[in-house]
């Protein structure tokens, strides 16, 4: 049986994706979460036929742990699977921030690059998926994602922010994050350029018109238990993310 490592794997994406892949019945999945030791890491890479790595940091106390998770992490990592008998391909949830000069976006480039480096040396599959805004239910509200949080705060009759109303998101679903990855296990994907791949489909719409889609699901409950609406993927998504955080205490 393939055994596939996720790191990170009690975060919201790696909620998902290891509660899919143990779905499968074909997988051992091995967990390392923010708690495990280095030592963790090394023994269940060095078994691992695939590694997932998700972890990471993007709101630290100390921006110093941008450098010390994002690459820190990384190259640990690489130094444990280079440790094992075999070459293993790494599949890491990058950010589309990795073009920007912030610290956040430094670091995720540079984890890239590292792995990029592993992947020439060693002749051996690296899939980087620089991610825009990930939604859907399980992300922290008032964290990391707009979306999580806006879907709270107005389900829960809260205010929220909005400083700049033109602003797009570019956003990807949790579900379809989950589906791409998860075809890696059974191979590399027909499109792609050697390292970088995407994630379809990516959505667009305005910080305002995102407000006040959210609310008219908040005035229209009775309509959301329909499964026909929304009718088109975005709005589907969006309305399927409100439940849950309407859920919520």
């Amino acid at each position: 049986m393939k055994r596939v490592l996720v790191t990170g794997s009690q975060g919201f994406m790696g909620r998902h994706l290891v509660q899919r892949l143990q779905g499968r019945g074909d997988l051992t999945v091995l967990e390392f979460e923010r708690t495990d030791s280095p030592a963790a890491l090394g023994e269940m890479a060095r078994r691992a036929d695939l590694v997932y790595h998700l972890a990471g940091v993007n709101r630290p106390l100390d921006e110093g742990d941008f450098d010390r998770v994002n690459r820190g992490l990384t190259l640990a990592l690489i130094r444990a699977v280079e440790a094992a008998p075999r070459r293993i391909p790494i599949v890491f949830s990058s950010s589309i921030q990795a073009v920007l000069k912030n610290p956040y976006g430094i670091s995720k480039r540079r984890a890239e690059r590292a792995l990029i480096r592993y992947g020439l040396r060693h002749r051996v599959p690296v899939y980087l998926f620089r991610l825009p805004n990930t939604f859907g239910g399980g992300a922290r509200p008032d964290y990391n994602s707009v979306v999580a949080t806006f879907c709270y705060r107005i389900a829960h009759d809260q205010p929220i922010r909005i400083d700049d109303p033109h602003r797009t998101l570019r956003l990807v679903y949790i579900d379809d994050v989950v589906a791409a990855f998860e075809k890696l296990v059974d191979g590399p994907p027909a499109a792609g350029n050697r390292f970088y791949y995407a994630v379809d489909p990516v959505f667009a719409i305005g910080l305002a018109e995102l407000a006040e889609l959210l609310r008219q699901f908040k005035n229209s409950l009775p309509e959301l238990t329909d499964p026909s609406r929304p009718a088109d993927a975005l709005r589907r998504h969006l309305a399927e993310t409100y439940r849950y955080y309407q859920s919520l205490p």
